[in-house]
């Protein structure tokens, strides 16, 4: 065979290309100008949506009696941060531009980005305050709106550094990923605090009169618990993700938060959204919104803290494998089955205590809503056990991923088909419908693009694998054509790319070595013998420390 060591051909000179970039500064380094552009762009695009959609019950467009002062400082915000997004791309401060500081370029995109948190905090408070204010009387709360999830998630994206080596190298963005961790634990105190302030003012009444509890009141207790229950634990199983230091927790919370944002905008945006939530896609702080605005706020402004590096990183990974991605989907199945099996649960609770107080109730409906939920949740489960032990095929995972994705979506629909319904027609306010139970909610939506998440991420590291690896190949293989030096050319800031070129496969040949080269041994010693033995015999050669036995001699056969 030929070996290298023996037998070398000439240096094959290979052709190398760098990132089409100019030269930044030193205090710059390399911008992956495709990764800057994608999280700026969606911010533009997220804090022109914002405009769009309603903040709260109160203010927005679409929602009657909107303060117009109120719009236009609203509008001078927006702008605000829509320039700290550009600024690295356009102006005097963009990077490519010379004598130019990441540092400082960070700094401005942060200031510019300040006005629009502190106005959507002031939502927040203003949330809490009327909540407290109108607790037992009835009044629903204004709530968070999609408006301000999209709004406050694109403003953190356009506050944030620069993704560069130098704030990479430099750990730029570990400020960021505390504050993420910190709303998430700001998310489950307050939601601890929403659901005892729940159970406070719907038990209250209770302990103030004097009567005797009835059916109906033990009914109020029984469901207000279970109701609250479900919804703190939903809360908790996502933001505890927003508090972890790992890869997939973040990937996780990406997807989280990216679904909520959604869901509660196509929810306003649907004419059905209202029979899908009653409020409409504005998030409450009630038991009967399932997951108030503590979890959404929260998901979508930690998702768009963690979620461009996170992805920067990940998509480095060529061709993408399922260990990058393996433990996000557990987190996200079990979230979807956990939802599946409680939503179950009470819906059976529901049909007894209809039928202890002589309720009209459908048993035929709420079986199969049931058994829809209890499927979708067995599934998730299934899901989440394989992906743990890893020894079913890739393609079965995403088979049955897809086969997840379809009983979410008609749990959703059945949910709102199946739901009774009162005679009269849906108010005309901005929330409200003729449903005499809601059980779905726009977490249910939200649980609809969580299992299609998953299914995207495993298609695209299973069946979809092979054909991303040919593509990977064909475009590393094809030839890239050497630059021309340019004397007047600024210096490459990117590290330079090996381009190499498809070498056919060489038929094995033999080489014989030289012969000059061949070093010739001369011959051992031979030890002559008197006389041949007549039959063989093995010879031990005597140790040295060891007393030397003498044998008698065998008789001799003949």
């Amino acid at each position: 065979m030929s070996d290298q060591r023996y037998h070398a051909d000439d240096t094959a000179v290979v052709a190398t290309a760098a990132a089409a970039v100019i030269g930044r500064s030193p205090r710059v380094g390399y911008v992956p100008a495709r990764a800057n552009l994608v999280r700026d762009g969606v911010a533009v695009a997220l804090l022109i949506l914002a405009l769009l959609l309603p903040w709260n019950l109160d203010f927005g467009l679409g929602v009657p009696g909107t303060d117009g002062s109120l719009f236009a400082v609203i509008a001078a915000v927006t702008l605000l941060a829509m320039l700290a997004a550009l600024a690295p791309h356009v102006g005097p401060f963009r990077l490519a531009a010379a004598e130019q500081n990441v540092r400082r370029t960070s700094r401005i995109r942060l200031l510019l980005g300040v006005a629009y948190m502190a106005v959507a905090i002031a939502f927040v408070g203003y949330q809490l305050l009327e909540t407290w204010r109108g607790g037992g009387t009835g009044l629903a709360p204004p709530g968070v709106g999609p408006g301000l999830l999209v709004g406050l998630a694109g403003a953190l994206l356009a506050s944030q550094p620069p993704i560069t080596s130098i704030t990479i190298q430099d750990n730029g963005f570990r400020s960021w990923y505390a504050a993420a961790r910190m709303l998430g634990a700001l998310s489950i105190a307050l939601a601890t605090l929403a659901v005892a302030f729940n159970v406070y003012w719907r038990l209250r009444y209770l302990f103030l009169t004097n009567d005797a509890f009835s059916g109906s009141d033990v009914a109020v207790i029984v469901t207000t618990l279970l109701y609250g229950a479900e919804a703190m634990i939903a809360l908790v199983i996502a933001s505890r993700w927003l508090t972890e230091r790992t890869a997939a927790a973040r990937l996780a919370t990406a997807a989280i938060g990216a679904s909520g944002a959604l869901a509660a905008t196509l929810i306003w945006v649907l004419p059905i959204g209202r029979d899908v939530d009653a409020f409409h896609g504005i998030a409450q702080n009630t038991s009967t919104a399932a997951v108030g605005y503590e979890g959404y706020l929260f998901w979508a402004a930690a998702a768009a803290i963690v979620a461009p590096t996170t992805l920067y990183a990940i998509f480095l990974v060529k061709p993408p494998t399922l260990g990058a991605y393996r433990s996000a989907a557990e987190k996200c199945l079990t979230l979807i089955a956990f939802w599946a099996f409680a939503a179950a649960a009470l819906r059976v609770v529901d049909y007894l205590i209809a039928w202890t107080l002589d309720l009209p109730s459908a048993l035929y409906d709420t079986v199969a809503m049931t058994v829809f939920n209890l499927i979708t949740g067995l599934i998730a489960r299934w899901l989440h056990r394989q992906l743990v032990r890893g020894e079913v095929a890739l393609p079965v995972i995403s088979a049955f991923s897809g086969l997840l994705f379809v009983f979410t979506v008609a749990n959703l629909a059945i949910g709102v088909a199946l739901a009774p319904r009162y005679a009269e027609p849906s108010p005309t306010a901005v929330y409200g419908n003729n449903l005499a139970q809601q059980i779905t909610s726009t977490f249910d939506v939200t649980v609809c693009l969580l299992s299609l998440a998953v299914l995207i991420a495993m298609l695209f590291t299973g069946p979809l694998a092979g054909y991303l690896v040919r593509r990977h190949d064909a475009r590393v293989a094809a030839p890239v054509p050497t630059p021309e030096p340019s004397i007047s050319a600024p210096p490459i800031s990117a590290p330079p790319t090996l381009a190499r070129p498809p070498q056919p496969a060489a038929v094995p040949r033999i080489v014989r070595l030289r012969e000059d080269s061949t070093a010739v041994l001369p011959a051992p010693p031979t030890e002559e013998i008197a006389a041949p033995t007549a039959g063989l015999r093995i010879l031990r050669r005597e140790r040295a420390s060891e007393p030397t036995i003498a044998l008698p001699t065998p008789p001799d056969d003949a």
